[in-house]
């Protein structure tokens, strides 16, 4: 089968599809930085316009097959099982092992994958499914629709149960490769949904086969090793069910992806400078410009999905009174971070929605909210950090602490946003950092919203706007689940989530999302520190042909996708 067949029966069904679905993409913390209905949606409108340009792919006739590509994570790989990863490097190392019914590619427009077509039926809210046929798992059982209802059903009382059950209600086995699926509401961004469920076999659901240590889904990779806090190693897949196209080989050129865990930025941009890695994620901004003037260097990137942050404990006086949360985001010297941690790279960010989603949000917008609520303005954050102390009863200076996992970058900006602070009477702020596994540990404990801890991390979302809201915000969310750390809790913004995700028309959604922003911004329970760029390193004589693309948690995703038509290959 061919890739155009894999998108042809798809693209006969292409408008309906794009009327009902959003455009999304897998939502998780970031630690390396990092139904149908009347519309008048056209074709084009569900892909979001970022200024920057989609990557060429790579010349299948200049492909050479076999060879080793060594990369590097820049934490340990957490969890094997999809349904409790909440971090992007669990997922990253994952992106090639296991696969979805639908991938999102690199311009933000839905693909089939494991499901050769996807179809509305007879009203709004029910389903339909076709499983591609003659695919096989990685330990020999063959995909069928009973693997995919019980992939979704698995994800009840997980912590990645929202990555089903806000949308999935019940599902009927039609045939061994037809599944009917009814959702419990209209749900705009269903293809996020879909391109986020990584299908596994039944044999998991039923007890009888454990994917802690052993990862078996379709994917073009097979899991080989994982020494702990060292490397993460798969395999080409011999058995890959896709056949090739005119633009595509029919297996991964690469043979084998050794990821090498190295948590220093230094220590990596060393590492591929001496050979001994061939590419590196996580560029360091003092770097970028050293490594993209040298030819001995290939550097890509595009506008990124998410954004760095600071969390409030909400339930720790003061922090439960909006004007401090508000007095101290006015004290955050974005522009000073953008330009000396990240040497101009990106932009200040004052609200939650990346630019990537450029259907729902706009350099105006963001610009605005800055203005009314958050952006530096010393004199502001002076009058309302006295008003909110004097209203919470708190002495100066609070005592308090900022925590942050061992990024770098992530610590130079803790590190300012601690100077700011600590130059008014108002704080006495200490830093501390952690190792990235200890710290989601902890910023996702139940009562991480109990500790006197400003949280500083990164959220990396997707295609969609609710990808960049719906966990961090809405109340069903609260830690251990993924990822409201605040325990924020407001009955408008959880209805405002809910209008969004079950709002086709795209203009609608859009004011949805601004006024729900406006008032995630007015209370502040996190504030927002920048919106970035994924940018990739790697050797230009050794690595051909790769993407960077512009969610975190896929971003090895050009190394191959038959639904996104990209390849890597190595000349070593």
């Amino acid at each position: 089968m061919s890739q155009d067949d894999i998108r042809g029966r798809f693209d006969l069904n292409r408008r309906q599809l794009v009327k009902s679905l959003g455009v999304g993409g897998v939502a998780g913390l970031a630690g390396c930085a990092g139904g149908g209905g009347d519309t008048t949606t056209t074709e084009g409108e569900d892909t979001p316009t970022p200024e920057d340009d989609t990557p060429t792919p790579a010349d299948a006739s200049q492909v050479q097959m076999g060879g080793e590509l060594i990369a590097s994570f820049g934490a340990d790989v957490k969890n094997f099982d999809p349904t409790q990863q909440n971090d992007t490097t669990s997922s990253k190392a994952f992106g090639l092992v296991y696969e979805t019914l639908l991938q999102t590619d690199f311009s933000g427009k839905p693909q089939p994958l494991l499901a050769t077509e996807v179809t509305q039926l007879e009203d709004d809210l029910t389903w339909q499914a076709k499983i591609r046929e003659g695919v096989t798992f990685h330990n020999g059982s063959e995909l069928t629709a009973e693997d995919v209802k019980a992939t979704f059903e698995r994800y009840k009382g997980t912590p990645r149960e929202a990555d089903v059950y806000d949308w999935y209600d019940s599902s009927t086995v039609v045939d061994d490769y037809t599944l009917n699926f009814t959702l419990k509401t209209k749900y705009a961004p269903l293809k996020f949904a879909l391109g986020g469920v990584p299908i596994v076999p039944k044999e998991v659901a039923d007890g009888d086969l454990s994917l802690k240590d052993d990862p078996v889904g379709t994917g073009p990779y097979v899991f080989e090793e994982h020494q702990p806090d060292t490397l993460f190693r798969i395999s080409r897949n011999e058995d890959y069910w896709f056949t090739g196209s005119e633009n595509m080989p029919e297996k991964p050129p690469i043979e084998t992806v050794t990821f090498r865990v190295i948590v220093e930025q230094s220590a990596q941009l060393a590492a591929l400078q001496g050979g001994d890695i061939d590419f590196m994620n996580n560029v360091p901004a003092d770097s970028y410009s050293d490594l993209k003037d040298n030819d001995d260097f290939t550097v890509t990137e595009r506008t990124q999905g998410g954004f760095d942050l600071l969390a409030f404990p909400l339930a720790v006086t003061p922090y439960d009174n909006a004007k401090v949360r508000r007095g101290v985001s006015r004290l955050i010297p974005r522009d000073a971070i953008v330009k000396s941690v990240y040497q101009g790279i990106g932009t200040p960010a004052y609200s939650p929605i990346s630019p990537l989603a450029a259907q729902f949000t706009s350099s105006e917008f963001n610009q605005e909210m800055g203005e009314k609520y958050l952006a530096y303005n010393q004199e502001k954050a002076t009058q309302l950090l006295e008003e909110g102390f004097n209203e919470a009863g708190v002495s100066k200076p609070f005592k308090t602490k900022i925590i942050t996992n061992q990024n770098p970058q992530r610590v130079k900006w803790a590190q300012l946003i601690q100077e700011s602070l600590n130059s008014t009477e108002f704080f006495d702020i200490t830093l501390e950092q952690f190792e990235w596994n200890t710290y989601v540990g902890k910023i996702l404990a139940k009562d991480s919203h109990e500790q006197n801890n400003l949280i500083a991390v990164g959220w990396s979302a997707g295609w969609d706007a609710d990808a960049y809201v719906h966990n961090l915000f809405y109340s069903k969310q609260f830690t251990p689940a993924c990822c409201n750390i605040p325990h924020y809790e407001s009955e408008e913004v959880d209805n405002l989530i809910e209008q969004g995700l079950q709002t086709y028309d795209l203009e609608e959604r859009k004011q949805i999302y601004q006024q729900l922003m406006e008032k995630v911004c007015k209370d502040a329970p996190i504030t927002y520190i920048r919106f970035g760029k994924a940018m990739d390193a790697f050797r230009s004589d050794a690595v051909k042909g790769f993407q960077t693309y512009p969610i975190d948690s896929g971003e090895y995703t050009g190394i191959f996708s038959a639904a996104a038509e990209a390849f890597t290959y190595v000349d070593k």
